[in-house]
């Protein structure tokens, strides 16, 4: 039987995500028995979970002195656990560590402090799963002990019993409440001004709520925050239906409250959290220095859904300055009107409580875009694909050519993707097959190697949302060579049309390879690059730049044109001079003239097979 300690400082978020590692841990050893240490604070939360079996609780303040820092220590060095997880990884956490004689000690890969750790485990800057970056941190941690981390449970949960629902449920008719009609909970603040909307304005979204909406009202906040509720209540028109001192005597007592409620609304934090881990629908409020792929888990803009102010203003965050948004937050906040909050919250509670709206309030304003692309054998690329092109799409279309990896299997966990496979003839008739599919008249068309930076889908939801006249964008892509990027060799100036309008805009049928998109206008450019991350290895795109050689060939030959010396080897020689000289390949190093050479054997390769079409006809 193992023995197991996770380690999580810090408050209710983060020890809630940090369960997930319990939860599954659990499931990888069954008998095993896990330890959780965390602030006592956060004690609620884990309550009642059938996968922890001791909760050692410290209070944060008193930890800060190193004398009781040491005894936990030494009381944690006692217990000889085999294995133990520090998602916090911090200085409390890394000392405990050192001190614990663990002889399996997991955690991120961070300077200084490797050596205390018998595994490192590499942090992404983005999703890479389709999951919140939250719970990816923090399950990647597992990986010395589950090979396939897609098939772990991504999800955190509260357990409450029948029980203790029943008493919430008494507390709700204690407070006077008809439970006859849904209960929202709003989270009125946050756990800091930073992270809290304006007061006011939050007014206004509870007006909003009462007059469309019958239901009751319940707000979460703690104790020292009364005075700012009390200007909210102030401000409202009407307290109707608003029952603002049913808060709980504790965060298992609010837990027990929020177990009867139908939907948590407000600003982001723990309170959102908790109420996705009791299975309610939630629509948050982020703040302008907080991202929904960071903390927005199990979001899918139906049950789960979000509003943050880069959807409203996306120039702000094309190279966003993090620390003066949190430092300058209220004016920030500002930017983030009563009126696009009210949109988007409209369409929530459309989507989940139809039965209890009046009327279509706000006309929306959204713009809908196609997400399509055509794969075979992406499972290497697919989630990192999908979990960007979900912020911004409203359909996925994914086009495959009966894929003999998990590409489809993966593909289809997504709700909003649609898949259909059809055997690859060329790309053009691949593509416009694809297009006739989507059912929205924005496309963007990826390729499942390209990743998208923040930035860059922040200008397309800005482009689709402002654009009336041009009908398709130029997207400028950076090339990587097994994650380096190769700055020269003819990339420097790389690009091809990602976003267009389908009515505007078709493949031309006759480009068999290197597809040209025929559109009614100049094509505009959108500022930020993607990255294009082509092949693993020179093998790799040795292959396929000579599949794309016999799509060529047989181009050209549909075309009637016969191969001579020009074509097997003036080309060749010049498309290397070409990339290597003229494009400074040679500023590239070994990998320039490596790349400048395959280039020049991808077209000496294509007039080869065209000559062989000639003699086999």
């Amino acid at each position: 039987m193992k023995k197991i300690l996770i380690i999580q400082n810090k408050f209710i978020g983060d020890v809630l995500a940090s369960s997930v590692i319990a939860n599954n841990l659990k499931k990888i050893y069954p008998n095993s028995e896990i330890h959780f240490f965390c602030y006592k604070q956060a004690l609620d939360v884990l309550k009642g979970n059938p996968n922890i079996d001791r909760v050692i609780s410290f209070d944060d303040v008193e930890l800060k002195k190193f004398k009781v820092l040491k005894q936990y220590a030494s009381l944690i060095r006692k217990e000889n656990y085999d294995i133990l997880i520090d998602p916090y990884a911090k200085l409390q956490s890394r000392y405990i560590t050192w001190r614990s004689g663990a002889k399996q000690r997991v955690s991120y890969n961070k300077p200084i402090f490797r050596h205390l750790y018998t595994d490192l485990i590499n942090q992404a800057d983005t999703t890479q799963m389709g999951y919140c970056k939250a719970l990816e941190d923090r399950l990647k941690l597992l990986k010395p002990f589950c090979e396939d981390l897609t098939q772990l449970d991504f999800s955190f949960k509260l357990f409450l019993s029948e029980e203790e629902k029943e008493e919430g449920k008494q507390l709700m008719q204690d407070a006077g409440l008809d439970l006859s009609r849904p209960s929202f909970m709003l989270g009125i603040l946050g756990s800091s001004p930073v992270k809290s909307w304006s007061l006011e304005r939050m007014a206004q979204l509870i007006e909003f709520i009462q007059e469309y909406y019958d239901v009751n009202i319940l707000f979460n906040y703690i104790p020292k925050q009364q005075e700012s509720v009390d200007l909210i209540l102030k401000n409202l028109k009407s307290k109707d239906k608003i029952y603002p001192h049913l808060i709980g005597k504790s965060v298992r007592e609010y837990l027990k409250i929020m177990s009867n409620c139908d939907a948590y609304i407000g600003n982001e934090g723990g309170g959102i959290n908790m109420a996705k881990a009791l299975d309610k629908k939630t629509f948050s409020i982020y703040s302008p220095h907080k991202f929904p792929e960071i903390w927005g888990c199990m979001e899918n803009k139906v049950e789960h859904s979000s509003v943050h102010l880069r959807q409203l203003r996306p120039d702000l965050y094309i190279k966003p300055d993090l620390k003066l948004y949190e430092e300058k937050a209220a004016t920030y906040y500002d930017l983030l009107t009563e009126d696009f909050v009210i949109e988007k919250l409209s369409e929530f509670l459309s989507q989940n409580f139809p039965q209890f709206q009046s009327q279509q309030i706000v006309p929306s304003q959204h713009q809908n875009i196609s997400a399509l692309v055509i794969t075979k054998n992406e499972e290497e690329n697919i989630l990192a694909y999908l979990s960007e092109v979900d912020k911004f799409a409203d359909e996925i279309i994914v086009v495959d050519s009966f894929s003999t990896d998990r590409t489809v299997e993966l593909a289809k966990r997504n709700s909003k993707v649609k898949v259909y496979q059809r055997k690859f003839d060329n790309f053009s008739s691949q593509r416009n097959f694809a297009l006739e599919k989507a059912q929205y008249d924005w496309i963007t068309f990826y390729d499942a190697d390209e990743r998208l930076p923040q930035a860059l889908i922040a200008e397309i939801l800005h482009t689709v949302r402002t654009e009336k006249e041009i009908s398709s964008f130029y997207n400028y892509r950076k090339f990587y060579v097994q994650n380096n990027r190769l700055k020269y060799s003819g990339w420097q100036n790389d690009k091809a049309i990602r976003l267009f309008r389908k009515s505007c805009c078709r493949y031309k049928d006759e480009f068999l390879v290197h597809e040209i998109l025929e559109c009614d206008k100049k094509p505009g450019k959108l500022k930020t690059k993607l990255d294009h991350y082509s092949y693993k290895s020179f093998d790799n795109y040795k292959e396929k730049l000579f599949f794309y050689s016999q799509l060529r060939a047989q181009e050209l030959y549909e075309k009637r044109v016969k191969p001579n010396f020009f074509h097997f080897y003036i080309k060749p020689g010049f498309r290397f001079f070409h990339h290597y000289v003229l494009r400074f390949g040679f500023l590239d190093g070994l990998v320039g003239f490596k790349m400048s050479k395959l280039l020049a054997d991808y077209v000496h390769k294509r007039y080869v097979y065209l000559d062989e079409l000639w003699e086999n006809q």
